[in-house]
């Protein structure tokens, strides 16, 4: 059955759906999904904001039962254009390979530099955020996000963690992509986050297996002959030259038929024949709408559309 809207996964999935929405170093609080959030009566999110046109941005808020939230936000706009245009733009995110994550001054495995370095710079604003907070009452802190900025809540985690060990840090992100590398999720692992990170999953979504599948390849120049016209898919030379170890970081609830939330690796097999089933049957527009946090996301995950404050 799907999730009901009381539960702090769709809490949080509708902060990572606000984040889209900062402008001016602000959320609009009329803003839909603002008020089931549940932030702290007399309190407000402090919105941090960084890079060019400002594509790294999140925030940090209160809420009324005593959690701290960290919520990324993730790509701008969430999705564009036609399918293989669209996909070769997020590729674009994992050409600069990977780079040293370093925690304590210990390198613990590797990120994706893009999804680090968005990490790395917005941490100050992070930690001023969060140090301006009376910590003692609260219950644990709980990272989030949607597509890029779930990428980001990995590595923003270990940090949070180390910074605050005593405290419980629960990640709960959706849509997250391929941003770390085995030793990272070890390490991850081994700083007991595991066992508090889920990545939700949506049928037919295909950023989770993002940066790299071969098959994409022929698929793109399968699309180019059935597409009379096309001359703007994905073709091999354009296709990233890194290779990777990277792989899937905490616990799978992959969003399967009628909103049923499958576990581990019943749900990592299904996950994977529902998008092949897709691909080559050339369903672009299906896989594109999946993504979408707003989509059967949030009517899975919280039981319902979006609705206004």
């Amino acid at each position: 059955m799907p999730i009901t809207p009381t539960t702090l996964p769709c809490r949080l999935l509708d902060a990572s759906i606000i984040c889209y929405s900062i402008q001016n170093q602000a959320i609009d609080p009329s803003t839909p999904g603002y008020a089931q959030v549940g932030f702290a009566p007399g309190t407000t999110p402090r919105v941090f904001v960084d890079g060019t046109e400002g594509i790294n941005a999140g925030f940090v808020g209160e809420t009324a039962d005593g959690w701290v939230i960290v919520a990324y936000r993730g790509t701008l706009p969430p999705f564009k254009g036609n399918f293989w245009p669209w996909v070769d733009d997020w590729l674009n995110d994992f050409r600069a390979g990977p780079m040293d994550w370093t925690v304590g001054g210990r390198v613990i495995g590797q990120v994706e530099t893009g999804f680090g370095s968005a990490v790395l710079n917005t941490w100050s604003a992070v930690q001023a955020a969060l140090g301006s907070i009376d910590m003692r009452r609260k219950k644990g802190i709980l990272v989030t996000g949607h597509s890029k900025g779930a990428g980001m809540t990995f590595p923003a985690a270990t940090l949070i963690k180390n910074q605050y060990p005593k405290f419980l840090v629960n990640v709960c992100c959706f849509a997250a992509p391929l941003t770390c590398d085995r030793n990272f999720a070890a390490s991850y692992d081994a700083m007991g986050l595991k066992t508090f990170t889920v990545r939700y999953q949506n049928q037919y979504d295909i950023v989770p297996f993002l940066p790299v599948d071969p098959h994409f390849v022929l698929l793109a120049s399968a699309e180019r002959l059935f597409t009379e016209g096309r001359n703007d898919v994905i073709t091999p030379e354009k296709w990233p030259s890194i290779e990777n170890d990277y792989v899937p970081v905490g616990m799978l609830r992959y969003l399967a038929d009628n909103c049923v939330v499958e576990y581990g690796e019943q749900g990592e097999a299904d996950a994977s024949a529902a998008l092949w089933s897709a691909l080559e049957g050339f369903e672009f527009e299906t896989i594109v709408r999946a993504h979408a946090a707003a989509g059967r996301y949030h009517s899975c995950v919280c039981g319902g559309p979006l609705v206004s404050a």
